[in-house]
C-alpha cells in the first residue's frame, strides 16, 4: 500500500492524473462524447434515439458540436449511452439487470464463495470503468468482466473422497 501511495505521488503519475480530469471534465474527448450524450438524452429523454442510433443521432449535431466520428459512437459512459440510446426505459431495465446481478453476487458471497469475492471486485471495477467507457463497444473487456461474473455465481464442490 506505501509503495502504491509512493508512485501515485510521483510527479508522472500527477500529471496523467491531471490529464485525465481535464479529458473527462475541461475540454477533453471524454467531455465533448458526454456533453453529446446529454444532449440526445435532453431530446429524447423517453425512448431514446433508439439502440445502436447513438452514432447518426451524435453526427446530426456535429456542426454545432464539433463531435468527430470515432467520438461520435458512444458517450463514453455506459449509462450515458444506455440513456441516450434507449431512452429511460432502458436505462431502468439495465439499472435492474445490474442490481439483480449484485444481489445474487453478494448471496453467494455471504455463502463464502470466494469466486463470488472476487466476482464482486471485478463488477465494482466495471462500474468504476463505465463511468468513463461504453465497455460494450469493446466486447473482449465486457465478455470477459460476465465471464468471471458468471463463474462468480456458480456453485464449486470439492470432490468427494470416494470419488463420487
Amino acid at each position: 500500500a506505501a509503495l502504491v501511495v509512493l508512485v501515485l505521488l510521483t510527479p508522472a503519475w500527477r500529471e496523467r492524473f491531471g490529464k485525465a480530469v481535464d479529458n473527462l471534465f475541461g475540454s477533453g474527448e471524454r467531455s465533448l462524447a458526454m456533453s453529446v450524450g446529454w444532449r440526445l438524452v435532453r431530446e429524447h429523454p423517453w425512448v431514446g434515439v433508439g439502440f445502436g442510433n447513438h452514432k447518426p443521432a451524435a453526427l446530426a449535431t456535429q456542426a454545432e458540436t464539433g463531435i468527430t466520428d470515432l467520438l461520435a459512437t458512444d458517450s463514453h459512459n455506459l449509462w450515458l449511452t444506455a440513456w441516450a440510446e434507449t431512452g429511460l426505459v432502458g436505462l431502468v431495465l439495465l439499472a435492474t439487470m445490474h442490481a439483480l446481478l449484485a444481489r445474487a453476487l453478494v448471496r453467494r458471497h455471504r455463502q463464502g464463495s470466494l469466486a463470488a469475492t472476487g466476482a464482486l471486485l471485478s463488477f465494482v471495477g466495471f462500474h468504476v470503468l463505465a463511468l468513463v467507457h461504453y465497455l460494450p463497444f469493446h466486447p473482449s473487456v465486457h465478455l470477459s468482466f460476465m465471464l468471471v461474473w458468471g463463474l462468480g455465481l456458480c456453485e464449486w464442490r470439492e470432490p468427494s473422497p470416494e470419488g463420487a
